[in-house]
């Protein structure tokens, strides 16, 4: 007899919770709801993006075409590729069919709003769950988590969360998709289901890239999720342990997928699109100076929470103060069932980091991953000129998103290795005193 899908469902569930617990598995409800509370302050915004056909206009391709349909919306989103591709060398086609398609369909403010609030909702799951699958720290995560809302700040002008039609949240979801498919890869045993699964991180890598070209510089992550991937191999990491792990992974065909996406995106852009262009501006213009590293600097600050912040920021209305102190309550209950559980469990040490702290080439491997997103985006806009005198720690542009992840994770380092080494002591020092 076949078991439902719903009964099977409620076992997996059941299994996952009893293997987790209820203090972490309240800390992780927790600071979700937090994080969405958090980024619902995308329903205060309105329709406008930086410009015009960033906007939302939701009657643009009707009053155009004189009807609105989906091989309209297609002409439409081609059209304007193709101005991109003739006028900068820039190849960013899905950003233009998704935003189109969202903006014909979604002519009510409170739709566009959704899709931008549930963009980076996922944006922040699947970016919690990637670090889980590279940590296997259920503390880490739920730092992540904890952090997330407070790096993640809305901003004035170049909003990254809510202008450019949600492009940045669409960027990161491809890219924590093809992350978690390289890691497949890396981990899967059978050559075959490796090369596979690269070339679906492959495929979603291209078209993260062909959503906004800021993907290019976040390939690191997904060579270090593949390197962890084979770590977490037991039969691949037995074979490869008289070998070197830097000769495989240059000869390695899994990989091939993956760093053809990017390098066939770097030959078609730069190599051919950009040289044929015709009206490349001052905006896209590419050089390097002494200026660059102070743009450099100030951009890997720009994640550090409140530092967005403004005087007017915190004139709180009653609502506002009566849903902080909510949520306030909702962080030190989740904390405190967390910190319940670590303290009640005899292998401490195994469930804070899951014994992830004695893999040294690991940790750093994540570290690297997080500073990739925090730098990415300041060298982005240091070797642009028109950012040279613009640029500085309150004053950013759309990788700031990217930042503001990248310190959520960096903070979470941070705060764990001091979580670890304090709950050790405690325990060694309570063993000694019994």
């Amino acid at each position: 007899m076949k078991i439902p899908l719903y009964k099977r469902l409620k076992v997996l569930i059941s299994k996952k919770y009893n293997e987790v617990g209820l203090g972490i598995s309240t800390a992780y409800v927790g600071f979700t709801i937090i994080w969405a509370f958090n980024i619902s302050t995308i329903y205060r915004s309105y329709w406008a993006g930086d410009d015009w056909p960033n906007s939302q206009t939701p009657y643009w391709i009707e009053w155009r075409f004189g009807e609105l349909n989906n091989s309209n919306i297609w002409s439409e989103a081609m059209f304007w590729n193709d101005q991109w591709m003739r006028g900068a060398g820039r190849f960013y086609p899905f950003s233009w069919i998704e935003s189109r398609f969202i903006f014909s369909y979604f002519q009510e403010l409170w739709q566009y709003k959704t899709y931008q609030f549930t963009l980076l909702f996922i944006a922040g799951i699947l970016f919690v769950y990637v670090c889980y699958l590279l940590s296997k720290s259920h503390l880490l995560c739920i730092i992540i988590l904890a952090s997330l809302s407070l790096t993640v700040q809305f901003r004035r002008d170049f909003d990254p969360h809510l202008a450019f039609s949600a492009m940045l949240p669409s960027l990161l979801i491809k890219i924590m998709i093809s992350i978690i498919f390289a890691f497949r890869s890396g981990k899967c045993n059978g050559s075959m289901g490796g090369i596979i699964w690269s070339l679906l991180a492959g495929v979603f890598y291209f078209s993260a890239m062909s959503t906004y070209e800021f993907g290019f510089l976040l390939f690191p992550m997904l060579f270090i999720a593949f390197v962890v991937g084979i770590q977490q191999n037991a039969k691949l990491n037995a074979d490869l342990s008289k070998k070197s792990y830097s000769k495989y992974l240059l000869i390695s065909t899994r990989f091939y997928p993956i760093f053809l996406s990017w390098i066939g995106y770097a030959i078609f852009v730069f190599g051919y699109l950009r040289p044929k262009a015709l009206e490349v501006s001052g905006a896209y213009v590419i050089d390097f100076s002494l200026s660059s590293f102070r743009v450099i600097f100030s951009q890997i600050f720009s994640g550090i929470p409140l530092i967005s912040f403004r005087r007017i920021d915190f004139n709180f209305s009653f609502t506002t103060i009566l849903v902080l102190a909510i949520l306030l309550l909702v962080a030190t209950i989740s904390l405190r069932n967390l910190f319940n559980e670590i303290q009640k469990k005899s292998n401490t040490e195994n469930l804070i980091s899951n014994k992830s702290q004695k893999n040294k080439t690991l940790e750093v491997l994540i570290i690297v991953f997080a500073l990739n997103m925090i730098f990415a985006p300041g060298f982005m806009m240091s070797i642009q000129p028109v950012w040279w005198e613009q640029a500085h720690f309150t004053k950013s542009y759309l990788g700031v998103m990217i930042t503001e992840f990248g310190t959520s994770l960096f903070i979470a380092i941070i705060l764990r290795a001091l979580i670890i080494r304090n709950t050790i002591r405690v325990t060694i020092h309570a063993k000694k005193k019994s």
